[in-house]
Order: structure tokens, then C-alpha cells, then sequence
């Protein structure tokens, strides 16, 4: 976790994504909270043979909260990272902070010349690309996104009804699907990816889709319950619109007594030239910052 590291980099460590530098090098981006409790865009290189070893550490964030006023002013947190045609894209979502709920959110741009990973995101508009509209009337949230054959494809939190408890608002989403020709302007197919399976189950997030050399798709992501803090799913696709889920094969499950604590959450998968690697955030929403796994082979 950031633990106090500087001014912005205050605490938790959450939504980490793997970048390779090359050399068995990989930069990973995540989003710590500054002193006010608002989310930044940093990062640290490793070497992925000795993961655990922090080669460098971000000097000051590639991307702080918004203005006063903006749908960011609270935080900006890194969500996906898409290099298309030279340039570097960055999805990520900002905060605003809620009265009779606790939050908002919506899903804005940054971009930045592909070729220098020390160079700061610039937002391409003040405003987001993704907010609440008519077919989301609750919220837009922690999009993935990829190019396939010169189509956009976007699977994002999807806000479900907000619903109280006592004197506390309490959030719900699941997953749904979206397709664009610039990954720009979207369009919101609601389609429902994935969406409850377990009893009190009410959230699903960071849903981290692979596609694998046959075609076929896989995903993990976090799912919880108001009761249950979150743990570790997988689902399987053959189109990456339509999933079934196998939360009992996701191959990875919570250590109570390690620094994971209470959950295991937010989940990115990514290949490398040792294997297939799991990063993830550990204490509640992230507070204890986030690890690597490493997929064992049967």
C-alpha cells in the first residue's frame, strides 16, 4: 500500500494494470488515494522474475483529480490502458461525492504519444466521454476496453438501484457491454455480460477480459455481497458478449491471515515471458494495497 509515501500518495493501492516495458520489465499503473482521500494515476516498474522488488516509483501522479466542479474533482482512478495507432488511451473513472448517496461516477479520457511511459496523460475533454444518461440512469464505472478488427469493445460496471440500510446508501452493479468505432462515442448496447449469481450477491467490478489464441474469452473479476467482502471470479465466453461463470475455477481464493485480510479484489491478468501473471488489490477496497500471482500449470 502507499502508506503514507508522500502527500499523494497517501494510502491504498487499487486497479492495478500491467504495461510491458520490454526485458522482462512491466510498468504497473495503479491509483493510491492522496491526503484528501482522492484518487491519482501512478506507477512502478518491476521485473517480473523478481515481482516483489520496486525497480522505480512514479515521482508525482500522470493524472490528478479534476477541478472544483468537475465529474473528477474528487478523484481520477485508472481503469484501462488501450494503444491504438500510436497513441496511448486511458479510461479512467472520476469521483464526484454524493449528498443523498455517497458517490458519483463517470468514465473520461486521457491520452498521451506512445513511445515514453514517463510521460504525463492529458484529458481530452473536461467533461466525460460516459456519464449517466437514459439508458444508465445510475452510473458508468471502470470500463476494459479493447480493439478487435477495428472494433471498439467496452465491458463496464453497470449502476444498479441504490438501496438503504439503516442510515448508510449502499451501491449495486454488474457488468454490460458496449461497441464504438473511435472509442470515443459509445454505444450503449444493454446487453448484460454478467451479472448476479450468488445469494446477496449485489456488485460486480473490474472485470478483466482475455482473448485466447482460439478465439474463445476469458474474464476475471470481483464480486461481493453487503455481508461478504469481495473475492475472485472467472467466466468464460466464445464471443465475449455472452458469459457463464466458474467462480469456483478462478484459482486464486482470499488468505484471511495474510496481508490480504478481509478481500481480494480487482483483478488484472496478463501474460508474460514467465507465464501467466494475476495482479490484485488485498485489504478492504484495496487499503492494503495490491500483489501478484502467478497461474500454476496442472
Amino acid at each position: 500500500m502507499a502508506d503514507a509515501h508522500s502527500e499523494w500518495m497517501h494510502s491504498h493501492g487499487i486497479v492495478p494494470i500491467a504495461r510491458a516495458l520490454g526485458d522482462y520489465r512491466y510498468r504497473i499503473y495503479f491509483s493510491p488515494r492522496d491526503r484528501q482521500n482522492r484518487s491519482n494515476v501512478s506507477w512502478l516498474d518491476i521485473d517480473i522474475r523478481d515481482p516483489t522488488k520496486v525497480l522505480r516509483l512514479s515521482g508525482q501522479p500522470l493524472l490528478k483529480p479534476g477541478p472544483l466542479g468537475g465529474f473528477d474533482d474528487s478523484g481520477a482512478m485508472c481503469c484501462w490502458i488501450v494503444e491504438h495507432d500510436g497513441v496511448e488511451r486511458l479510461y479512467y473513472q472520476g469521483w464526484t461525492l454524493g449528498i443523498t448517496v455517497n458517490f458519483y461516477v463517470a468514465v473520461g479520457i486521457a491520452e498521451r504519444q506512445a513511445g515514453d511511459p514517463d510521460l504525463p496523460f492529458e484529458r481530452i475533454s473536461a467533461g466525460p466521454i460516459l456519464d449517466r444518461c437514459m439508458q444508465e440512469p445510475v452510473f458508468i464505472a471502470d470500463p476494459a476496453v479493447t480493439v478487435e478488427n477495428g472494433k471498439w469493445r467496452m465491458w463496464y460496471q453497470s449502476g444498479r438501484p441504490w438501496t438503504r440500510r439503516g442510515d448508510q446508501s449502499l451501491p449495486s452493479y454488474d457488468i454490460r457491454y458496449a461497441e464504438s468505432s473511435d472509442g470515443r462515442r459509445w454505444n450503449l448496447t444493454g446487453v448484460q455480460t454478467l451479472t448476479f449469481e450468488h445469494p446477496g450477491e449485489v456488485a460486480i467490478a473490474r472485470f478483466c477480459p482475455l482473448r485466447e489464441s482460439d478465439g474463445s474469452y476469458k474474464a476475471w473479476y470481483s464480486y461481493r455481497s453487503n455481508d461478504w467482502g469481495y473475492r475472485i471470479g472467472f467466466a468464460t465466453s466464445a464471443d465475449g458478449t455472452g458469459w457463464t461463470r466458474h467462480d469456483d475455477q478462478a484459482g486464486i481464493d482470499r488468505d484471511p491471515e495474510s496481508w490480504e485480510g478481509s478481500m481480494i479484489c480487482y483483478p488484472f491478468v496478463f501474460d508474460t515471458e514467465i507465464g501467466r501473471m494475476m495482479l490484485y488489490s488485498g485489504g478492504r477496497y484495496g487499503d492494503a494495497g495490491f500483489g501478484i500471482a502467478v497461474l500454476e500449470q496442472e
